[in-house]
């Protein structure tokens, strides 16, 4: 067994994949929401008999390390370093061609992880972090939480472009990994990637230095845009208790974590974007907004429930009672937030309590529509009847109107783009229809232990799809003693090995297509679906040589070869005797 199948053998592709999104039963199969492409209805399917993943959505599939080649844009040689750390296998060592083109990325994630380790060292160990270290446990954070999210401090006199040049880092590999070394008199948090590489530092200061926070720069490793701090951390939780919380800073974060909220999370270094959205929306649809309470946190929050509207996903906002954000009211009660998740308003309700606030006296009209224009374009956003329904009449009782004023209002401004009654059918995954042929490889390759019995049937089918003989002849290669002890997987993964990427993705596609077809196949039922596939393709394939000679036979009369026709009508005799 090779490096790669060993790797493949010890993970199950479904535990692997259940880190990144969250997997339903369907069948003998899991069914999950695609994390490669924009979607409200799950259309990516995950085999655990097969070890194989396909997305009838956007078309993408394949094994183990196509999934972390698509999921951390990683090329092979990084996902199968990924993958075989993960799996406790030890490669090869490389080449020392293989040494010379090294990913650099190695040695970026080498330079920030090293200056993060340092950086805390300086923290916890050195007198001139002393100011730093009590700001933080002023802060109510513990020695325990400090270490687990490698909060550190960099003094104005240490160099750690010294540091990291002795260490044989480059002058230029330090610049690509984010300048970690133009950070001075702040406290470090480490930005990590989901796999718990650092990638980027932001660095508060402690005094009144400006710019407060100071974040790395966007590098072959970071992009502020799609980065998102605490990922890492929160992804279990998320999946455990589907939802996020979504925090403005970093130590806002930290605090909600120590305090049990571990689905807690922040952009880095930026607004949060629709990108980050989206890469949320596959750990989960249901969102806890928890931005401060001033006036910009106020903003935010009404941007970021705009765009999880246009989504089609879940959103609650928190009110602090009183706190300005979730750090200060962990520190006047670290048993607070709780009671603060169970009070929590939905989105618009949220919003319809804050336009209601500015408006002023509701008894005169002119507040009233105020409010009402107010929220005319926020209700276009909601595309579900049912939940526009209910905003509606949120609205209509909270200025003291009937339900019907708000929907003129609606449809006078031309935003109700949809009538009350109408709802949006569901996407489908497009339904496969196989060829005999086509079919038969894919029970084939479902159970090659059964298969291996029939194997003279199998060779004697004329395939008339180039494709399906080109399957079918690695199959026969694969055949061998060892067939009858060697799991579906394995044997797939054989066959696939001199099949080009897009017939490999076309037979994963079949292989869903039996398990959505047959569900759970016992032994019996697989050996007759065998029989029956072969039985068919075999009297096709005698139609298609009785046919054949028998238009032979007619050119050899047209040009009076008799001696032809007679040996023609005794090859199509001997056809028929072994026809039976």
């Amino acid at each position: 067994m090779n490096e790669v199948e060993e790797v493949k053998s010890r993970l199950d592709l479904t535990d692997l994949i259940g880190q990144y999104v969250t997997l339903k039963k369907a069948g003998a199969n899991y069914k999950c929401v695609c994390p490669f492409h924009q979607e409200k209805t799950p259309s990516m399917m995950v085999s655990p008999q097969k070890q194989i993943w396909k997305c009838f959505g956007c078309g993408r599939g394949g094994d183990h390390f196509k999934f972390i080649m698509e999921a951390e844009h990683l090329e092979f040689g990084d996902a199968l370093r990924l993958l075989a750390q993960k799996a406790g296998v030890t490669l090869q060592p490389r080449t020392q061609a293989e040494h010379q083109t090294r990913d650099k990325k190695e040695t970026l994630y080498g330079i920030n992880n090293l200056a993060a380790k340092v950086f805390q060292k300086i923290l916890l160990e050195q007198p001139v972090a002393k100011t730093a270290l009590e700001y933080l446990k002023k802060r109510g954070l513990s020695e325990e939480t400090i270490k687990q999210f490698g909060i550190g401090f960099v003094p104005r006199t240490f160099s750690l472009r010294d540091f990291l040049l002795k260490r044989g880092f480059s002058a230029a590999d330090i610049v690509k990994a984010g300048s970690p070394d133009k950070f001075f008199d702040r406290i470090m948090f480490p930005i990590q990637d989901v796999l718990g590489h650092t990638i980027a530092f932001t660095g508060r200061v402690l005094g009144d230095t400006q710019p407060k926070y100071l974040n790395s720069p966007d590098s072959p490793l970071f992009s502020k845009s799609r980065t998102i701090y605490g990922l890492n951390f929160a992804k279990a939780g998320i999946k455990e208790r589907d939802y996020v919380v979504l925090v403005e800073g970093q130590m806002d974060v930290v605090a909600l974590h120590q305090a049990g909220a571990t689905q807690a999370v922040a952009s880095s270094g930026t607004a949060i974007t629709d990108a980050q959205l989206l890469i949320l929306s596959k750990y989960t649809t249901n969102f806890l907004l928890a931005f401060d309470a001033d006036s910009a946190g106020v903003a935010t929050t009404k941007k970021v429930i705009e765009a999880l509207l246009r989504f089609d996903l879940n959103v609650k906002v928190v009110d602090f009672a009183g706190a300005k954000d979730a750090g200060e009211l962990l520190e006047k009660d670290p048993k607070a937030w709780p009671e603060r998740v169970k009070q929590a308003k939905e989105g618009l309700e949220w919003w319809i309590s804050q336009e209601v606030a500015a408006a002023g006296d509701l008894q005169f009209i002119e507040n009233k529509k105020k409010v009402v224009k107010a929220m005319l374009p926020i209700l276009q956003l909601v595309t579900e009847p049912t939940r526009l329904d209910h905003y509606v009449q949120r609205l209509a009782l909270s200025i003291g109107v009937k339900n019907d004023a708000v929907y003129a209002a609606l449809e006078k401004a031309g935003l109700a783009a949809h009538s009350k009654s109408q709802g949006t059918q569901p996407e489908r995954v497009p339904v496969q229809n196989l060829t005999n042929e086509e079919q038969l490889l894919a029970a084939v390759l479902a159970r090659p232990d059964i298969a291996v019995k029939m194997k003279p049937e199998f060779e004697q089918v004329v395939w008339q799809s180039e494709q399906a003989s080109r399957i079918a002849d690695e199959v026969k290669k694969a055949y061998t003693d060892k067939t009858l002890t060697k799991t579906p997987s394995v044997f797939l993964s054989q066959v696939k090995t001199n099949l080009d990427s897009r017939v490999s993705e076309k037979i994963d596609s079949w292989q869903f297509w039996l398990s959505n077809q047959w569900g759970e196949i016992s032994d019996e039922l697989m050996g007759e679906l065998l029989r029956e596939k072969l039985g068919q393709l075999a009297t096709k394939g005698y139609e298609r040589r009785k046919e054949a000679l028998a238009q032979d036979i007619r050119r050899a009369q047209e040009k009076g070869d008799i001696n032809q026709v007679k040996q023609l009508m005794q090859e199509l005799s001997k056809l028929a005797k072994e026809r039976g």
